[in-house]
């Protein structure tokens, strides 16, 4: 039977009373997602530093629209494109450093990228393959020499995070299979072997997974396919990182040390709510959190292909929370978004097209110090990286 998948990136949470918490204080915040917040416009500018750092094009370092930023650094940059197998490492001045493409099917090659983490100190990267006959990581070192593989357990769909020397933070995604770690889906995993060394205290009896399958009938022929939520549910925050799985109704921080802090918890619960009312962060800093509401109406999604959602941005000091939209002074026409990487404390990024910007400046949209940058760029060459550091 013929499958058809359709892949939806959608950040997904919110509330609008919300008791004050900053972050690291140890109170407890309670997110009422059943209200409407009121509307608020911000330039980013006003709340953060921006700069732009054009990525170097060169015959060994071709970016295409389905590449992503999945780390950054003062001395790194790290991106990927996942189907094609494309591995960029720049400076952090966006220099290229290093670029490698080991797809294919010999034992130090993978069939896919599913997921990256990368090491800055060992200067090692690991990546996930999942479409393997027995998934494993392939660990590389930055210019792409194989170092060596970790054997996973056969079940797992994993993301994969740095954490420290010795290990990595794993997550299994989607939840379908029911294996051991199915209602405790984050684990450690040894850099050295891949075997399972501790997990987190994060017990999830009813995973709501974010990938969903159904019949549809194209021209009187059934057909299976799905809709697949391709979202971050873990976001760094420097040196921490922040917990926030769909399946869960709180929002923890999890420190270097293991510790598991509560930040958020969400009222009414996910599993009350019919269709089911997801949340999860897309940003932290120390200021504010920004957030993503959405509604998981799948006969609604099955019709416009994607998920109603919208954005929202918790205020720590004022306590109030607000359906945000962030613009950028040098490019109005665009409300401001987050990419998935690792990054600094109060550090955001995102990729902008160089094409798009020329068809932009065209019609005077373009300005300030962004307008400077793409005057030394050529419209074919790879995307302006844009890092966002909050005040």
């Amino acid at each position: 039977m013929k499958k058809i998948v359709y892949f939806f990136a959608v950040l997904l949470l919110s509330q609008c009373n919300m008791s004050s918490n900053k972050p690291g204080t140890g109170s407890l915040a309670e997110i009422d997602l059943s209200g409407e917040c009121p509307k608020k416009e911000m330039y980013l500018q006003d709340i953060a530093k921006v700069e732009y750092i054009p990525l170097e094009t060169n015959s060994h370092t071709l970016m295409s629209s389905e590449t992503l930023i999945i780390y950054v650094s003062d001395n790194y940059i790290v991106a990927v494109t996942r189907s094609k197998g494309d591995v960029f490492i720049f400076d952090g001045k966006g220099k290229s450093k290093f670029s490698f493409n080991h797809k294919g099917k010999s034992g130090t090659e993978y069939s896919r990228i599913h997921s990256v983490a990368f090491d800055e100190k060992a200067k090692e990267i690991f990546i996930f393959d999942r479409i393997a006959v027995k998934p494993k990581f392939l660990v590389y070192a930055e210019d792409g020499e194989f170092k060596r593989i970790l054997d996973c357990p056969s079940d797992l769909l994993l993301q994969a995070y740095n954490f420290d020397d010795e290990t990595l933070l794993a997550y299994d995604e989607y939840g379908l299979n029911q294996n051991k770690y199915s209602n405790k889906p984050y684990i450690f995993i040894s850099k050295k072997d891949g075997h399972v060394v501790d997990k987190l205290d994060i017990n999830l009896p009813v995973r709501i997974s974010s990938r969903f399958i159904f019949e549809v009938e194209i021209d009187g022929k059934k057909y299976m396919t799905s809709l697949t939520l391709s979202m971050p549910n873990n976001r760094s925050y420097g040196k921490n990182f922040i917990i926030s799985d769909l399946s869960s109704d709180t929002i923890y921080k999890l420190t270097p040390q293991k510790e598991l802090i509560p930040l958020m918890v969400r009222k009414p619960s996910v599993h009350s709510t019919d269709p089911k009312m997801v949340a999860v962060n897309y940003m932290m800093t120390d200021k504010f959190i920004f957030l993503t509401k959405g509604m998981l109406d799948i006969e609604l999604a099955k019709k416009t292909k994607q998920f109603p959602a919208m954005d929202l941005m918790y205020d720590f000091e004022m306590g109030q929370l607000n359906e945000i939209k962030l613009i950028n002074k040098d490019f109005e026409s665009s409300n401001v978004g987050f990419g998935p990487a690792i990054t600094p404390e109060n550090t955001g990024v995102r990729l902008l097209d160089v094409a798009q910007l020329f068809e932009a400046d065209e019609t005077g949209k373009i300005q300030g110090q962004l307008k400077q940058v793409i005057s030394s760029l050529q419209e074919e060459d790879n995307p302006v990286l844009m890092k966002i550091k909050f005040q």
